[in-house]
């Protein structure tokens, strides 16, 4: 049986994750508590999902084994610092807050306590990306299984070391907005090549879904594919010279690169 899960905070990764919980049959609603400050907010997760909720930390801590801190990151010392008041050595805080390591909520909270750190899948929708999941030193494997059945019920989990957790943010987190970028303006190249915007959009979205389901089922590098598709004298290396004139590479390695920087700036 697994055990109850305390949101602190209902925000929409949140409300993502505690949709996969209970999608997956994972938990049932009246096992997830929230405690949630928006009055609003509240009403809507509790008219949308039947939880159960708790107006204090204190009454949260009592209510669940995992506690989930799921607040902002510029929130979370202050809340680590409440929270260290009420929590008991037996549970398990689950941080999703970017940037903020475990040695930081270690310092704010306790060294005694379980911590998990979770950086959750950005297509939980579609269940079909990767959350990063890693573990202070002291989790037992039962604490191991029970927190990775979070990420379980949100799509696939990729257990790395902590230190890894800024580069996968920015790969992972942003990527399939930087997909959704290069999406549109393929689909404007179409809507300009004399295509219905509507058709056009059809082409494109099967094109990615196509693909990404060939390099799934494939070890090979990308470039051994495209140097497969790519005739002498072609439509794809012609149109390959361009991306390629324009540094293609190099823009996209620049972006990660820059959505790196800003990850680690949010730890600080």
């Amino acid at each position: 049986m697994s055990k109850k899960i305390g949101f602190i905070g209902g925000g929409a990764i949140a409300e993502g994750i505690i949709k996969g919980l209970i999608a997956s049959k994972t938990l049932a609603p009246e096992e997830i508590y929230v405690k949630e400050i928006l009055p609003q907010r509240k009403e809507y997760l509790k008219e949308t999902y039947g939880l159960s909720f708790a107006d204090e930390l204190s009454e949260l801590a009592k209510a669940a084994e995992i506690l989930v801190l799921a607040v902002r990151p510029q929130d979370a010392q202050g809340v680590s610092e409440e929270l260290a008041q009420v929590i008991s050595e037996n549970q398990v805080v689950v941080s999703i807050c970017a940037g903020i390591q475990i040695e930081k909520l270690a310092g704010w909270i306790g060294e005694n306590v379980t911590y998990a750190r979770i950086m959750p899948n950005t297509l939980i929708d579609a269940k079909r990306g990767y959350s990063a999941l890693t573990f202070s030193t002291k989790a037992l494997e039962e604490e191991k299984k029970e927190v990775q059945k979070i990420t379980d019920s949100i799509g696939d989990t990729l257990i790395i070391p902590e230190a890894q957790f800024d580069a996968f943010t920015a790969l992972s987190c942003a990527g399939p907005e930087w997909l959704l970028l290069f999406a549109s303006a393929l689909i404007d190249a179409g809507v300009e090549s004399g295509i219905s915007r509507a058709d056009a959009r059809k082409i494109v979205t099967q094109n990615l879904i196509g693909t990404g389901l060939v390099l799934e089922g494939t070890d090979k590098h990308p470039y051994q594919i495209t140097d497969e598709m790519n005739t002498p004298g072609g439509i794809g290396i012609a149109g390959y010279h361009t991306f390629a004139s324009a540094g293609l590479t190099g823009t996209v390695m620049d972006a990660v690169r820059s959505a790196f920087v800003r990850t680690t700036e949010l730890g600080k």
